[in-house]
């Protein structure tokens, strides 16, 4: 697997739940994705305190949104919280590759997850990863409070690092089906709630 497969470009920021409803909302409205970008910055809508950091964050949202399929961002948009919790770590886990299997081998596997699981993950991936291997003590760090942080505001962890189950609803299963289907197992769900999200129909 190439290295490229493992960007560690999402440090900071979090889920961006908000910030991504905000974005998706000028997607939708634009005539183009420049547009909605050039709009999203000058108004400042991901509430940034810097230029610098508006355009940073605004960029990190829109690439995870290129992820999505239309019906992906007006849920997102006008849909309840909570689908937009479970789309923006679809999302994630769809942009950056070390989210996805992080998602699938440890959340989904394990009913209670911890930072040392994460540093576990992290240097049994390192072994063919180069981009794992050569990463600053400092990045990992980040890397990995980033992730759990993008997890409990996914509504995935409480605070004792008990993995709670993700109950997708049935627009949401649709847009995943659409969208890349395989990311249901970077979703924390055993395998009777996974057996009943495959049949489930999306409205």
């Amino acid at each position: 697997m190439p290295d490229a497969a493992y960007r560690l470009s999402f440090t900071t920021g979090g889920l961006l739940r908000v910030e991504g409803a905000a974005v998706a909302e000028m997607l939708l409205s634009a005539p183009d994705a420049a547009t909605a970008r050039a709009k999203a910055i000058a108004s400042n809508v991901v509430q940034q305190r810097s230029a610098a950091s508006t355009s940073r964050v605004t960029r990190e949202v829109l690439q995870r949104l290129s992820t999505l399929p239309q019906p992906g961002l007006e849920l997102l948009a006008h849909g309840a919280v909570d689908d937009g919790r479970h789309l923006m770590w679809f999302a994630a886990c769809a942009r950056y590759r070390f989210l996805r299997d992080f998602g699938q081998a440890v959340l989904r596997e394990r009913p209670i997850v911890t930072p040392a699981d994460f540093d576990t993950f992290w240097n049994l991936q390192s072994a063919w990863a180069d981009a794992l291997r050569d990463a600053t003590v400092s990045t990992r760090i980040k890397l990995r409070q980033n992730t759990f942080r993008m997890i409990r505001e996914a509504g995935y962890l409480d605070v004792d690092g008990q993995v709670r189950q993700a109950q997708l609803g049935s627009a949401v299963v649709a847009v995943i089906r659409a969208a890349d289907q395989e990311l249901f197992l970077s979703f924390p769900m055993d395998t009777a709630r996974l057996r009943a999200v495959a049949q489930q129909r999306g409205r």
